[in-house]
């Protein structure tokens, strides 16, 4: 199947992004790009208890943590560093992250901190860690203080794909997903927000979807390339993510980042409408798709109260909210506030 390669000049190495349609395939993927070296999967107790895929290895070689954005936090990381060291894993040893987006930030945070920087291959479970997540280099886990606080940049090693995850899924979490996708049509490719309108219904399946992920994947690894460490081009990336992170930490981090993020693509959307940024047509087109999808952008918090939360995004410099508003579909403009 298709295949991605993401160039990073900076660190002048590059790694692959492989899509597969069933396990038996991910399965000889993963094993051929292991090889002899020794490995711990790294996923969490929902993965674990549902997924088939994790059934072709023994309990040794799987690390669960408790699933969701709560075991985002030092204490896992700890428990991932002294598995590794109890299996004397050496620079060359691989942690393989299965699971949606906090398993491959954790996880990954976890490989590049252990001897200063092990492998780590990601396999996303979720549609919203295939499009966004799994591709990057980006690791972390929270704090107090917000989401993603603490972390350092540990490119993959290699990302397999695979659809068998995705036929899994609840509509929810697809859903969840999509946000992602739209975001990326908006911020990048007319084409690909076109090809989501073209599917667009409230009740897609993985078999309308999957055959677009590669194009959301492409969309997110041209960023990327252009600008590895979020110092330039990468910022647009962040489109309603300064308000969707502000509403996960007023919700405690148990809101799911996928649907927040479409919240909060609606709200910079808003905005750019409302300072003239955008026209009313490229409006009408992003809400429009978001609730053919059936994604719900409507948010019950207070106004003050997310702008408030948005202070302590990382991406405030000087005091100021950087924020990445469209323009029109396929092109956004950072603008401070």
């Amino acid at each position: 199947m298709k295949r991605i390669t993401v160039h990073l000049p900076l660190k002048k190495i590059s790694y692959n992004v492989e899509f597969s349609a069933t396990f038996d395939e991910l399965e000889i993927q993963l094993q051929s790009q292991l090889g002899n070296r020794k490995f711990l999967i790294v996923t969490d107790s929902n993965v674990q208890k549902h997924s088939d895929f994790l059934k072709r290895f023994s309990s040794k070689e799987i690390f669960a943590f408790p699933a969701g954005e709560v075991s985002k936090h030092w204490s896992t990381v700890e428990k991932i560093l002294n598995r590794c060291f109890e299996l004397n894993f050496d620079r060359n040893s691989v942690i393989v992250a299965v699971g949606g987006g906090v398993v491959g930030d954790t996880a990954g945070f976890a490989a590049a901190i252990f001897k200063r920087g092990i492998p780590v291959i990601q396999i996303p479970t979720s549609l919203l860690a295939m499009v966004d997540a799994s591709v990057g280099g980006k690791t972390g886990i929270d704090c107090a203080y917000g989401k993603n606080l603490i972390g350092t940049f540990h490119q993959p090693e290699r990302v397999f794909c695979c659809r068998g995850f995705l036929e899994t899924l609840p509509e929810s979490e697809i859903k969840n997903g999509l946000g992602e996708m739209i975001k990326h049509g908006i911020l990048g490719s007319p084409k690909h927000f076109e090809d989501l309108e073209r599917i667009a219904n409230s009740h897609p399946t993985a078999e309308d979807i999957f055959p677009l992920v590669p194009d959301s994947v492409a969309i997110k690894a041209r960023i990327v390339e252009e600008d590895e460490r979020e110092s330039g081009a990468r910022m647009k990336l962040n489109l309603g993510h300064t308000f969707g992170h502000a509403i996960e930490l007023l919700h405690n981090f148990k809101f799911p980042h996928g649907l927040a993020v479409s919240i909060g693509t609606m709200m910079a959307t808003q905005y750019a409408l409302e300072h003239d940024i955008c026209r009313e047509e490229t409006a009408d087109r992003i809400e429009n798709i978001f609730n053919k999808f059936g994604i719900d952008i409507t948010c019950a918090l207070p106004e003050e109260k997310i702008w408030e939360a948005m202070t302590h995004d990382k991406k405030v410099k000087d005091g100021h909210i950087r924020l990445v508003l469209p323009t029109k579909i396929g092109e956004v403009v950072v603008q401070t506030v």
